[in-house]
């Protein structure tokens, strides 16, 4: 058999077959007659077990013909799970990306070897051409071409040339398998033999230091030791890498002793069992990552841990910045605010990228509520993880940014309220942020409960691989203003001596890291929107029975399935109203997804040119204006801070929709609004500018300059009078179905006079009038309740909706009663027939209004003609 670790399966390959699982973590899922504490165990997604006895033959793969075979591994079991124990199996074990992932064939492999496998031999002896293109499939011995058996007399014969050094279990002369606990080494190089001999040979997890440390920070001690002399002068960057090195050690020095007891590790010279075993590890993880730097020694680890060295003055080499010009710096010294050092571990920040915010334990309210917009907080990763299963990482100042928003969540967010439930519900998000590391490593789409260990490991060291060292931060801190970088809490304050606010400090760190710190957006352009909306959203509209609830209902389902709203309606029923409510609650109440909402009205001029955007002159041109450059339009504009460039995510409430020549206006949007990327025929730079969905677009980064993205929670809200319900047919299908249809319906007014109707339409009135907060006679509260029966009775589909009959009611309680006739017909001439422009069967309503006893009918007449050129005497 043959299964490949190349990617993305060789992590599964490092963590099960290279590295190991421990036995406890598998015993729940099935019956494992191996005979050890760490197994070494491969999966995949075969419906047939394979045979015990069978081989697996790994290769290392380099393209369609690169590569080599590298182990040769035994089936010692194999089972097949049913589908829910192969999910958890998989999650336990580590395999996968997806958390749905599940691969119910397992193989438990021992032993294990190298491969002495020369592969081009091999293929021309099978007829290869080269690897195949499943990851796991029988070797056909066979096959048409293979000239295997006139090489071999048998596969047992093959499997015995091939088969090299075994590896796992680690042989040894001991009949138990078990090493002797060492005493005195003689050498460091006697030392590390025998520590990584009994790491393979333990029960114990061999990749522990390695994921408490990471490559990242690894690489970082290597580069910091080269021309290192032990109780020498070394550079203040040097010196806080050291400082860094020193504190992970007596962090881990308690567990180091228990590791060290646990193995048997001996001593050398001065070093305890404990720091044998940890220069030992260090040595070992460097020399599987590589020519990085200098190697640890006995002498460096010494001086380092009992901190001999000197630190080199260089305040007269590397003089600080003293004018800078950045955002942070100018907002600082604009506004003045109140500037923050808040610290925690790597891993907590990588929240604070998902959701560009900050949060508090209610304990620490009185912080939270202290916060202004405006204010700016200084971001320090601590190199120690927030848990055990984490490594650390290159502890320092990643990041600083300008608070906005401060709001309170019902749902966890961080790895501790997951894990632990600590909830941390106070959260103050970001108006703008900027960090030193490449965010575009760093998966925003997923929460930080859907990463495994070591990609959490990975995106921590990507986030804090350009930070500025904290003792780098300190140095500067003290020549900006004689104090030290705040650290005695997670949420510090920059003060001065006399207790003031201290901006020196900020000013000096942010121009210390300028040149590092790249703006990213304040909103996720990965997640979708998961929301609810609130019915207090509609406080103040009045709506009959459950007709509010089911108008936010639609919203929702269409905006969680990833369609743009159209509400559709008679007009005065609130459809822009309740567009605007909508746009600005999902702002306020998800920042991290919507940085505010626009609206504006749809004209029949409208042209792409006013949409998307076009050439026109450039602002710095001289001249003549001949010097064009694109300018984006409406739409475009919510995707970008047109001050900054930043990632934005405005929502856009088009209202009237129906008046602008769709396919005119939106032609070029169209495929946009399905899902995909479009390139529009302008340039910017000297690129084509195009518009970008995330599926296209990968990391955190914002899009480049050229490019608009379009983020995934990203709506159209757009309003629709079904008087010009006509327009609807003129929509293009292709553009009528990127939405859904919310209607917004006018209230059902009781037909006929009886007195039970006339009692009706007065308490619906009274029930508009009281959401208003308006106090009405009875006499007004009918007439204007039989205007409006009238009126929506006249004709078919033709009704205006209560924010129409709110105007008349105000119109006419500002005027005397006994003036009830002529103010009256003046409202319904002042905000009813506007609403009639264009209507055909308008002379028809216009009767039917003028036959309601409290109105003007020859006033009613004489506006008619002037207004919507129809008399009550023509017929129709």
């Amino acid at each position: 058999m043959k299964a490949s670790a190349d990617e993305p399966i060789r992590s599964n390959f490092e963590r099960t077959v290279i590295d190991g699982v421990r036995r406890n973590r598998l015993d729940q899922f099935c019956e494992i007659p191996v005979d050890h504490e760490s197994l070494r165990v491969w999966g995949n997604t075969e419906s047939t077990p394979a045979d015990t006895g069978d081989y697996l033959l790994f290769a290392d793969r380099d393209g369609r013909h690169g590569g080599d075979y590298t182990l040769l591994a035994r089936v010692a079991h194999a089972t097949i799970l049913d589908l829910e124990t192969a999910t958890a199996f998989t999650q336990t074990i580590g395999w996968g990306e997806d958390p749905n992932d599940a691969y119910p064939h397992v193989m438990f492999l021992e032993p294990i070897y190298e491969a002495r496998l020369d592969r081009e031999t091999f293929w021309n002896t099978l007829g290869f051409k080269g690897w195949p293109n499943d990851t796991f499939s029988g070797i056909n011995f066979e096959r048409r071409g293979s000239t295997f058996f006139s090489e071999y007399d048998s596969i047992p014969d093959f499997i015995e040339e091939i088969r090299g050094e075994r590896i796992y279990p680690v042989e040894s002369s001991d009949p138990d398998d078990q090493i002797d606990p060492a005493d005195e080494y003689q050498t460091l190089e006697a030392a590390i033999t025998d520590v990584r001999a009994r790491l393979e040979a333990s029960s114990r997890d061999p990749a522990w230091l390695e994921r408490r440390l990471g490559d990242v920070l690894v690489a970082e001690w290597s580069r910091a030791l080269e021309g290192f002399k032990p109780s020498g002068t070394v550079s203040a960057s040097t010196a806080a890498t050291f400082d860094q090195f020193r504190e992970i050690y007596e962090f881990l020095e308690p567990e180091l002793e228990e590791v060290a007891a646990d193995l048997g590790v001996g001593s050398h010279l001065s070093f305890s069992p404990a720091k044998m075993l940890f220069l030992c590890w260090v040595r070992i993880l460097q020399a599987e990552i590589g020519d990085v730097g200098a190697p640890l020694s006995q002498p460096r680890l010494n001086s380092i841990l009992r901190e001999t060295y000197t630190v080199e003055d260089e305040t007269e080499t590397a003089a600080r910045p003293t004018h800078v010009d950045h955002p942070i710096v100018s907002h600082i010294r604009e506004t003045e605010p109140t500037v923050y050092a808040f610290t925690a571990p790597a891993d907590y920040w990588l929240t604070t990228v998902e959701y560009r915010a900050v949060s508090f334990h209610d304990e620490h309210r009185d912080r939270w509520a202290g916060l202004s917009d405006g204010d700016v907080v200084v971001l320090h990763a601590r190199a120690e993880p927030g848990d055990d299963d984490l490594a650390s990482q290159a502890g320092g100042i990643i990041g600083v940014g300008i608070l906005g928003k401060r709001f309170e969540k019902d749902e966890p967010w961080w790895r501790d309220e997951h894990e632990h439930g600590e909830m941390q519900s106070l959260v103050a998000s970001f108006d703008r942020l900027f960090l030193t590391g490449p965010v575009d490593e760093i998966d925003t789409s997923n929460s930080i409960t859907e990463k495994f260990t070591e990609t959490i490991d990975r995106e921590a060291a990507a986030l804090t691989s350009d930070s500025l060292p904290i003792a780098q931060a300190d140095e500067i801190c003290v020549e900006a203003s004689g104090t030290g970088f705040p650290t005695q809490s997670m949420h510090s304050t920059f003060r001065t001596d006399d207790g003031g606010i201290d901006r020196d400090r900020p000013l000096a760190l942010v121009a210390a890291m300028a040149d590092a710190l790249i703006e990213v957006s304040t909103v996720n352009v990965h997640k979708p929107y998961r929301g609810t909306i609130s019915v207090d959203t509609l406080e103040g509209l009045y709506f009959p029975e459950d007709q509010g609830e089911r108008i936010l209902e639609g919203i929702e389902t269409a905006l969680r399935s990833g369609k743009h709203v159209l509400l559709t309606g008679p007009p005065g029923t609130g459809k822009t109203e309740i567009a605007g409510r909508i746009c600005a609650a999902l702002a306020d109440d998800y920042p991290s997804l919507y940085s505010g909402y626009e609206t504006t009205t749809a004209t029949a001029d409208w042209s792409t040119f006013d949409t998307v955007g076009g050439y026109m002159p450039n602002e710095s041109s001289e001249g003549d204006g001949d010097d064009l450059a694109f300018t984006p339009g409406i739409v475009l504009n919510r995707l970008k801070d047109s001050r900054t460039g930043a990632q934005s995510n405005e929502l856009i409430v088009i209202d009237e929709l129906n008046r602008a020549d769709i396919d005119k206006a939106f032609g070029q949007l169209f495929t946009l609004l399905s899902g995909q990327s479009v390139q529009l025929p302008y340039t910017k730079d000297g690129r084509e500018v195009e518009l970008t969905t995330t599926a296209d677009h990968s990391g955190s980064a914002g899009p480049a300059d050229h490019q608009y993205l379009v983020p995934d929670s990203w709506r159209i809200f757009a309003t629709m009078n079904t008087y010009d319900k006509t327009s609807l047919y003129e929509m293009s299908y292709a553009f009528m179905r990127r939405f859904a249809f919310v209607r917004v319906p006018a209230p059902e007014l009781p037909e006929g006079q009886t007195r039970n109707a006339e009692l009706r339409l007065e308490r619906l009135v009274h029930e508009y009038a009281d959401a208003w907060e308006l106090d009405l006679d009875r006499d007004v509260a009918m007439a204007v309740g039989r205007v409006w029966r009238k009126t929506n009775h006249a004709v078919d589909e033709r009704s205006i909706g209560p924010a129409i009959i709110e105007d008349l009611l105000r119109y006419v309680t500002q005027h005397p009663e006994s003036e009830l006739e002529y103010h009256l017909t003046q409202a319904v001439v002042s905000y009813v027939f506007p609403q009639l422009e264009g209507v055909p069967k308008r002379r028809k309503i216009v009767r039917e209004i003028a036959a309601v006893e409290e109105i003007d009918d020859a006033l009613l007449e004489r506006a008619a003609g002037e207004m919507l050129h129809v008399t009550l005497a023509e017929s129709e």
